[in-house]
């Protein structure tokens, strides 16, 4: 991946999950969408979206 892919990936992420708290819906609502949009499979967005969900919920 090109450096200014990884920096719209991290952005998309920052204003997901912005938009998710301030209004109350699971970020997933809006990253998935988006990531299809880039150009990745409706897979491997949806197993992104799931794959963000295990360091927040993985306790040490």
């Amino acid at each position: 991946m090109s450096v200014s892919t990884i920096f719209i990936l991290l952005l998309l992420g920052a204003l997901a999950g912005y938009i998710s708290g301030l209004v109350g819906i699971g970020g997933s609502v809006i990253l998935v969408p988006t990531l299809v949009l880039l150009g990745f499979s409706q897979y491997r967005a949806q197993g992104t979206s799931l794959a963000l969900l295990i360091p927040p919920s993985h306790k040490p």
